[in-house]
């Protein structure tokens, strides 16, 4: 996936995290929400080919605090160039 694509999909992706739960109008709506964005984050981070960019490390902190899901293999992919 092209860096300046995953850049832009991640930023909408983070603003769409932050505002699921002030939108929600029940809870099947809620849950119907949370599930697209996690197959949205679980798909963009599939594609996702330069762990360095800021904007991966932006949406593994967002999706953690609003409680989603990153696959394991995805951290340690990106915990490889946390600490560079």
């Amino acid at each position: 996936m092209d860096s300046r694509f995953f850049i832009k999909e991640a930023k909408t992706l983070i603003e769409e995290i932050k505002l699921a739960d002030l939108i929600a109008t029940s809870y099947e709506d809620e849950q119907a929400k949370r599930q697209n964005l996690q197959k949205r984050i679980n798909g963009l981070f599939q594609g996702l080919m330069n762990p360095t960019l800021p904007s991966a490390f932006n949406l593994r902190d967002t999706a953690r605090e609003y409680g989603y899901s990153v696959a394991p293999l995805v951290l340690q992919k990106l915990a490889q160039f946390d600490s560079v």
